[in-house]
């Protein structure tokens, strides 16, 4: 029994300290953190920001991260991005380098023009993570 907790308590320890010096938990813009967004069409503000839709979105996360699921949630503007709504999930990806590449089609915007957070699931991490540090905008081809 004290040999199966001690095995607990030291997996618990491992899991906490490497969870603390993963540098996605400090941001996702952060060089070294290795998460990358490709949006197809390009997005057309200067910002760089504004995904007219339907587009189809390349998540390329780091193998290190055992990222399980991509979660699309999406809210209106002026809400929290803790009310938003799951809008899509994907669980599959392509082995790419180093990489772990997940495609997903966006086909419209919930609710008209909203806001778009991709976030990325994975049981090391102690919480979902967002992908993008700035929120999407969400844009009906055609709409201005």
């Amino acid at each position: 029994m004290r040999l199966v907790g001690s095995f607990i308590f030291l997996s618990i320890a491992v899991t906490m300290s490497w969870a603390q010096m993963e540098p996605c938990l400090a941001g996702t813009d952060r060089p070294d953190c290795g998460i990358r967004i490709v949006v197809n069409p390009a997005p057309d503000s200067p910002v760089g920001n504004v995904i007219s839709v339907p587009s189809e979105v390349t998540i390329d996360v780091p193998l290190r991260l055992h990222s399980t699921k991509i979660q699309i949630k999406a809210g209106p503007a002026g809400t929290d991005v803790a009310s938003f709504k799951p809008l899509a999930m994907n669980a599959h990806y392509k082995k790419v380098g180093k990489d772990a590449r997940f495609l997903m089609e966006i086909k419209s915007c919930p609710d008209g023009d909203s806001l778009l957070v991709f976030n990325i699931l994975s049981p090391r991490l102690p919480y979902p993570i967002a992908a993008n540090s700035t929120l999407f905008e969400c844009k009906q081809q055609g709409t201005k």
